[in-house]
């Protein structure tokens, strides 16, 4: 029996693959990660040139910032953290826009301010609701209200996130995930915003690197001041909203800000998706 017999078969190699009769063939396994071919398909939808440009000044400086990591990697990659804003400010420097806001349905909104008012009465109010050990029970609160006004919003903690072309690893707080929507969230650590939007930043460029997206989100945030960036094939765009409150008393307005902002860019992202793509065919 001639062995291209054997190997022509559709089931295996599909219905248009012709393997010749004279012909050896070798099928080999390559032994690691199984979902490499996966990542690279990720990673070869078409960015614009103004987006991949903004890739390789960035993995040069990520370059020189790499650090070894103890979970056994290679440190083919630098974690967010280890970059200071300073040093990536000329490659992912931002303009200010606003972001389309999206009301937030009364009950809903009220629900959330009732039990946040529960919480500060349990922990000393709302004057140190940004520190570190706190922020966390009003932050998570807030994106839950928001997960509950979609069927296919999850929202996932604690998420790591590894680049392809971008030399960048680490993790996110929180991820708003809506289909191919993506806003990530990162806590302002010690209330240092500029650290906080380099990873942020970093982070919404390995994304859109490793999911193939044209649009990213990100927020910075220590849960009285929310910066929300809007990472585009073309531009980096910043929204912000800053929560007023007393001791005992939360600004609701101020609140609701910050909610239909973020509503808003869920709402809207397949739209604006679009239109960045556009701008790359």
């Amino acid at each position: 029996m001639r062995a291209s017999w054997k190997l022509n078969k559709p089931s295996l190699f599909g219905p248009n693959v012709s393997l010749g009769e004279d012909v050896i063939h070798v099928l080999v396994v390559v032994p690691g990660d199984l979902n490499q071919v996966a990542k690279d398909t990720r990673s070869a939808r078409t960015h614009s040139e103004h987006r991949r440009k903004r890739w390789r000044e960035l993995n040069e400086i990520l370059d020189k910032n790499k650090k070894a990591k103890t979970n056994g990697d290679d440190g083919s990659s630098t974690g967010y953290s280890y970059v200071r804003w300073s040093e990536v400010k000329s490659v992912l420097d931002y303009e200010r826009y606003k972001q389309e806001r999206k009301p937030i349905p009364d009950h809903a909104f009220d629900f959330l301010i009732k039990y946040l008012k529960y919480a500060a009465e349990a922990m000393n109010g709302y004057t140190d609701a940004s520190r570190e050990a706190k922020r966390y029970h009003f932050i998570a609160p807030v994106l839950i209200m928001l997960c509950s006004l979609f069927v296919d919003v999850k929202l996932e903690v604690e998420e790591s996130v590894d680049g392809n072309e971008v030399h960048a690893n680490g993790n996110f707080e929180f991820v708003l995930t809506r289909g191919k929507t993506k806003i990530c969230i990162v806590e302002a650590k010690n209330n240092d915003f500029d650290q906080g939007k380099a990873q942020a930043l970093i982070g919404c460029e390995a994304v859109a690197d490793r999911e193939g997206l044209y649009v990213v989100y990100g927020i910075v945030t220590d849960f009285m001041k929310w910066q929300l960036y809007r990472c585009g094939e073309n531009s980096i765009l910043l929204d912000s909203s800053t929560l007023s409150a007393k001791s005992e008393e939360l600004d609701t307005g101020s609140m609701r800000d910050v909610c239909e902002m973020i509503y808003g860019a869920l709402s809207d992202h397949e739209e604006e998706c679009k239109k960045e793509q556009l701008c790359i065919e």
